[in-house]
């Protein structure tokens, strides 16, 4: 008799656990859609990552065992002075990627804003072709345009009477700032189509009614057009800062974080720990260092975000 009234208990339980599912894929349809993305996220990223945290507290050449040391990989990143010399140039990418790719993104995209839709289409796919070519490929061409013995660039210096003849990437004080220009070269079009984007969702008649109020261009820029643009920019100076964090192709390709460590950063000092020096637990450390500051920038962007999206002023 019990073991009947467990059976029915258990029957119950598994119909009732059937009906919520149920009812929650139909209050909640949009979940049916992500889950096969859920389930493909889930084993690839998430558990790996997961996996990082973990080893991030062992010692581990790779091979034979490994050996538990707690805090031992956070306290070494720590005081790694390689490690705050890698943040401190990400912290520089950041700010100079932010300049001139946002800069120049909204002055390119301010100039053919009135054009006609055939002309922007034009222009658009102009500033775009950057970003179709592969990372290694453009860092690369590059390298070659960087060369000092053969590149254009210091042809180009030489023929204009410039007695200048840098090393560029083979130079302590250039090699950061050219990886920087490369980047800006290929990832500003991507900038010019956000704020071409931000400038299309603006009222014409908000510029037309400051026009006739005898406001004049500048004057409509700085008290109409930048404050409406505030999303984007917000949206901007997030995107290239989390994206200056990842920065590893244009490194790695043209100069390996040198010469030293002039152009190092935080993703080659985790991959010279991993797969050059063998030590897999000091450079999860570092990753799980990298994660945290990423992710307190991808939250400050949802706050953000969410904070315009509800007008109110951050």
């Amino acid at each position: 008799m019990s073991t009947e009234k467990s059976r029915n208990d258990t029957r119950s339980s598994v119909s009732s656990a059937l009906r919520s599912t149920r009812n929650a894929f139909e209050n909640h349809p949009h979940w049916l859609f992500l889950l096969p993305a859920l389930l493909i996220y889930l084993p690839f990223l998430v558990l790996p990552a997961l996996g990082i945290f973990g080893l991030s507290t062992f010692q581990w050449s790779g091979l034979g065992t490994m050996s538990f040391n707690g805090v031992e990989n956070f306290v070494a990143t720590v005081s790694d002075p390689i490690v705050s010399t890698s943040l401190w140039h990400n912290v520089k990418i950041a700010f100079w990627s932010l300049i001139l790719q946002a800069g120049i993104g909204l002055v390119l995209a301010l100039a053919i804003y009135r054009f006609s839709d055939r002309l922007r289409q034009f222009f658009q796919a102009v500033y775009l072709l950057p970003m179709t070519l592969m990372a290694v490929a453009v860092s690369m061409i590059w390298g070659y345009m960087y060369n000092p013995s053969y590149g254009i660039l210091n042809s180009v210096i030489q023929e204009i009477g410039i007695d200048w003849n840098p090393l560029w990437l083979g130079s302590q004080s250039l090699a950061l700032y050219a990886i920087i220009i490369v980047a800006t070269w290929q990832w500003t079009g991507f900038r010019v189509v956000l704020w071409l984007a931000g400038l299309d969702s603006i009222d014409e008649s908000l510029l037309e009614a400051a026009r006739m109020d005898g406001a004049g261009p500048l004057q409509r820029f700085r008290y109409i057009t930048l404050p409406l643009l505030k999303p984007v920019a917000i949206f901007i100076t997030i995107y290239t800062i989390i994206g200056s964090f990842n920065s590893f192709v244009y490194i790695w390709v043209m100069t390996r974080g040198g010469p030293g460590h002039a152009s190092e950063v935080m993703v080659t000092w985790i991959y010279k720990n991993a797969f050059l020096q063998s030590n897999f637990g000091q450079a999860a450390a570092i990753s799980v260092l990298l994660f945290v500051i990423v992710l307190v920038l991808s939250l400050l962007n949802m706050r953000l975000g969410d904070r315009e999206a509800g007008g109110v002023n951050p």
